[in-house]
């Protein structure tokens, strides 16, 4: 009975610890989409960053090619 206690307070403790780490990360993804959105255009014009993710997609395509 004993066993099943821990098993069960444990299982309690690894649900809590994902969702603390869910939550972080969701955090983490909101401020990196406010800086992409919000500081990045700020100082690197539109056209600058289109021409950056074109050729990031690009090297991204010819590795997945080379696999």
């Amino acid at each position: 009975m004993e066993e099943l206690k821990d098993i069960f307070k444990n299982l309690r403790n690894l649900g809590q610890e994902v969702l603390e780490t869910a939550k972080h990360r969701l955090k983490l993804s909101t401020l990196f989409d406010v800086f992409t959105e919000k500081v990045i255009p700020t100082f690197v014009s539109e056209k600058e960053l289109k021409d950056y993710y074109e050729k990031r997609m690009e090297e991204v395509n010819e590795f997945i090619y080379k696999i």
